[in-house]
């Protein structure tokens, strides 16, 4: 399969594995962890050549991993009929008979969150997830009668890859598969993912502007990006707030330092009041919170080099 150009991004310090708010994330005994896009390419390019046949991608929601699969393969745009891809649920008889119509092809299970949770989809994985080149795949019910073409059994050699935001070995078919594949957790740093966001974004006001504030911000999401420039675009003037409310993990102190930022409130009266109608809470509670306000730092002079949105798995809200 032909490989595709990518931008490659400099190394940076391995970030603590834990989530927005600070809890370690339990992760497989044999995962393989992966703290920038250029190493977690050289892993994806391995899959889109063949060479690896079998790999769990896992890491914190909005970072990219799909947009990462789909340049790998190749893929402009949406998937295609070169790759089966599957996001989130799925029944068992749909997920075997796209296999089928997909067999020797490469296959992408999406958000396998919640397709681990039916046992009869994990059932039909385990076959595919095998370690041999020829994987046997069988449906024995009536169910397959009702679709002429449709074997009871097929072989294919489809090499396959898994997204998932988390992993959790809930019985022994999961354990299964888990045991038979490389798995990689990818925790890039904040500054990691806002490098790699400015190959796509387009906005340099809502980009500075989280920029700025990076160090504070525990888990960064792509996501972020997007959201704010919507909100800048429909007229927001408090965007800059909103925004902090999504990044920081305490939404008083975001509340309070979105205050400072919105020139329609130009004394700390005006900003006690509307800080009083939004949380409920106290003069004396403004003052102590505006002591703990993080501030916001010269943001990475990163250019904007790829308009364009970038669709990542759960916006079509």
């Amino acid at each position: 399969m032909r490989k595709c150009q990518k931008s490659r991004i400099s190394h940076s310090a391995p970030p603590p594995m834990a989530t927005k708010m600070n809890q370690p994330v339990k992760l497989p005994d044999d995962a393989i962890v992966v703290t920038n896009y250029h190493d977690l390419g050289r892993y994806l390019d391995k899959f889109a050549e063949g060479r690896l046949d079998l790999v769990l991608l896992l890491g914190p929601p909005g970072i990219g991993k799909t947009e990462a699969v789909k340049q790998a393969l190749c893929l402009d745009g949406n998937f295609c009929d070169k790759v089966l891809y599957i996001e989130g649920h799925a029944q068992p008889f749909g997920l075997y008979q796209e296999l089928w119509r997909y067999r020797d092809k490469p296959i992408v299970l999406d958000d396998l969150d919640r397709l681990y949770a039916n046992s009869d989809c994990v059932r039909i994985l385990k076959p595919l997830c095998n370690t041999s080149r020829k994987k046997r795949i069988s449906w024995l019910s009536n169910a397959v009668a009702t679709i002429p073409e449709l074997p009871t059994e097929f072989t294919t050699d489809s090499k396959v890859i898994f997204i998932a935001n988390e992993w959790r070995s809930v019985n022994g078919n999961v354990r299964a598969l888990e045991d038979r594949t490389i798995i990689l957790w990818f925790n890039p740093t904040t500054g990691e993912i806002h490098r790699k966001t400015a190959e796509w974004f387009s906005d340099m006001e809502v980009y500075r502007f989280i920029g700025s504030y990076l160090p504070h911000i525990p888990q960064l999401s792509m996501r972020y990006y997007d959201k704010g420039k919507r909100l800048r675009e429909a007229g927001f003037l408090d965007w800059r707030k909103s925004l902090l409310q999504m990044m920081l993990p305490n939404r008083t102190i975001a509340v309070v330092a979105g205050l400072q930022l919105d020139f329609r409130w130009t004394t700390d009266d005006q900003r006690i009041k509307q800080f009083f109608t939004e949380t409920g809470l106290s003069r004396s509670t403004y003052f102590r919170v505006k002591a703990k306000i993080p501030q916001p730092i010269e943001p990475p002079r990163n250019i904007l080099n790829r308009p364009g949105k970038l669709r990542l798995v759960g916006d079509d809200s």
